[in-house]
């Protein structure tokens, strides 16, 4: 990829005037959230970016980067620990060097979970079969035998079969599939296809939803695929892919939305920082319904709620942004009213700009507060740790 083919931009940012194609704009205005188009004089156009970070490859145009502005944060670090994995295949890549390398790194840490499961081993699981059959297998489908006339001589079976390829694990084939034919590095690639060739052996490739995803549910059993169907769910959520025809690049786009993230960065450093401290525990998008009283009803969710021995004793939200804005106060006095507990919004590194703490009438403080996002480090242990310790020294001084 040439300078030229590239363009360079952050969050909440605007590219200067460019000449797109018919087919380019398109596809921004109708499969690209995270992109606005603006038209001027001359058929040109400008391209606004909000809060999402990634890449978009365009059909006849030029590949578009976006890239944190807040805080200037390690993107592969924090991505590997909001989702809670462990380094190997980046451990020398600190930062996005071109467009694709952001798909890259997701392929490479979809890749490192993925190692972890097939190591331990598919897991096969019963599910329900409609076929055709020499002999009766499990319970006759009526319905279906008697639609095949009366010279039908095989057998319309419902059955369970104890099988590899369940939902669980053709989402993740899918997924590596999808992610196989759009890394740049060819070391990525050629790992992701072998395991997709060890993977439909016995997996069915097939498309799978995001919606299809949602709906999967580990058990005690399954738990160890817990980070790589995160990943997947990550990838089939936020990626679009136009058709790839023979001898030309794909289209397609990758844009993840910085605010997500760094909610599960905030949950993950309240979590490990009252990991220690006996009954102590922190409530993820916890459901608050007693605020109001009538119909329909209200609720709300904070992202995250400190609990000691049960009782709240502190309630926060992320807020990937530069600057304190009055709703979001106002949403957290809520909460506060809600669980009688002292509040806190948490915000990325701003260099000290948005920490403040303030005194609400209901007698709790609310408190801004900064984790040191910044830090540049590709250790993700040394990142938690240096998040941990700061939350640590504000928990202690808020609720001791």
């Amino acid at each position: 990829m040439t300078t030229a083919d590239l363009i360079e931009l952050s969050e909440y940012d605007e590219s200067d005037p460019i000449d797109l194609s018919d087919d380019d704009i398109e596809m921004v205005e109708s499969q690209v959230d995270g992109l606005r188009v603006e038209y001027r004089r001359g058929k040109q156009v400008v391209l606004h970016t909000d809060h999402r970070v990634g890449v978009v490859a365009l059909p006849d145009g030029p590949t578009i980067e976006i890239q944190p502005k807040i805080g200037e944060p390690n993107l592969v670090t924090l991505l590997r620990y909001a989702n809670g994995t462990e380094p190997t295949h980046l451990s020398h890549e600190t930062e996005l060097e071109s467009g694709t390398n952001f798909v890259d790194t997701i392929a490479a840490l979809f890749l490192e979970e993925l190692e972890t499961v097939l190591s331990q081993g598919l897991r096969r699981e019963y599910v329900d079969v409609e076929g055709t059959e020499e002999y009766l297998r499990g319970r006759l489908n009526v319905q279906r035998q008697l639609a095949g006339g009366p010279g039908k001589t095989d057998f319309e079976c419902d059955y369970d079969e104890f099988t590899y390829d369940t939902t669980l694990n053709q989402t993740i084939l899918c997924v590596a599939n999808t992610l196989s034919s759009l890394v740049d590095s060819t070391e990525i690639a050629g790992e992701l296809r072998e395991y997709e060739s060890r993977l439909r052996r016995r997996v069915t490739l097939r498309e799978v939803s995001i919606e299809e995803a949602e709906r999967i549910e580990l058990t005690r059993l399954t738990d160890y695929y817990g980070k790589v169907l995160a990943l997947s769910r990550l990838v089939l959520k936020h990626i679009y892919i136009e058709d790839i025809v023979a001898g030309e690049g794909a289209s397609y786009s990758l844009l993840i939305g910085m605010n997500e993230v760094f909610e599960k960065v905030v949950e993950r450093t309240a979590r490990e920082t009252v990991d220690e401290r006996d009954g102590w525990s922190v409530e993820g998008q916890a459901r608050t319904d007693n605020l109001l009283r009538g119909n329909p009803s209200i609720r709300m969710r904070p992202d995250f709620v400190v609990k000691r021995h049960g009782e709240p004793v502190l309630v926060g939200d992320a807020k990937w942004k530069t600057g304190v804005k009055n709703n979001d106060v106002y949403q957290v006095v809520a909460y506060q009213t809600a669980y009688d507990a002292p509040g806190v919004l948490v915000y990325p590194d701003n260099d000290g700009a948005v920490e403040n703490d303030y005194s609400v009438k209901n007698g709790h403080s609310l408190s801004m507060l900064e984790l040191p996002t910044g830090v540049n480090t590709a250790d993700v242990g040394e990142f938690g740790r240096e998040n941990v310790e700061r939350f640590f020294d504000f928990l202690s001084r808020t609720v001791g």
